[in-house]
């Protein structure tokens, strides 16, 4: 009989870490803030909700090196715990600080990465969420997004070659979400710890982590 470590190195993993967000300025978020809320403002470019009231959602990610091996290819999943109330929408990935409060978008394939809503990775969130005996609080649920076509119409898939030249010898990046009312509100929305599933279409690996209002010392 196989031992749960033979039984996990048998299968193909996508490794994902998340960790602090680093690269602070971006949409005008200082350093190691992972949730904020801000009344409308003036554009940034590639801020989805700037001329509402909105929260930033932000985390760091770490893609170490790694063989893919027996992945031929594979669309990212990213689910966030919200208030049945919220919306969520997603920025494309952010690797540097550029102009002003801009960021500098990661390219993969050629392309930034976008992302399309999708059900049923919300879903598959709240059955492995589910399956270590945690549960959706009342009032929340998982808002789920898979990667996408550039018009944000269809998911898309990488495959391992796109991959292994973006990760390289280990890939930083920062991703931002923005939750927003879904009927629309002129009120600020009450900053509120947020749990993030990362996960693939291919592979058993994922991971759940929670973003605090308030990050404490040594988190991430």
């Amino acid at each position: 009989m196989k031992s749960v470590k033979q039984k996990w190195d048998d299968h193909p993993q996508f490794i994902i870490r998340p960790r602090l967000p680093q690269f602070p300025g971006i949409f005008d978020l200082p350093a190691d803030t992972c949730i904020a809320s801000h009344a409308p403002h003036e554009h940034i470019t590639e801020h989805l909700h700037d001329h509402l009231y909105h929260m930033h959602i932000r985390y760091g990610f770490e893609l170490p090196n790694q063989t893919l091996r027996g992945i031929d290819k594979l669309s990212l999943h990213v689910a966030m715990m919200v208030k049945v109330d919220h919306r969520v929408d997603c920025n494309p990935v952010f690797v540097a600080r550029g102009k002003g409060y801009e960021g500098i978008c990661l390219k993969m394939a050629g392309q930034d990465i976008h992302w399309t809503p999708d059900e049923r990775v919300g879903e598959k969130a709240t059955k492995l969420f589910a399956k270590t005996g945690r549960k959706v609080p009342k009032g929340y649920y998982f808002a789920g997004f898979s990667t996408s076509s550039m018009d944000e119409r269809s998911v898309y898939e990488y495959n391992r070659e796109d991959l292994l030249r973006a990760i390289g010898n280990g890939l930083v990046a920062d991703q931002h979400f923005q939750a927003t009312w879904k009927k629309p509100v002129k009120k600020e929305i009450e900053p509120y710890d947020v749990v993030i599933y990362l996960g693939d279409s291919v592979t058993e690996y994922h991971t759940f982590f929670r973003l605090p209002v308030v990050v404490p010392i040594g988190a991430f």
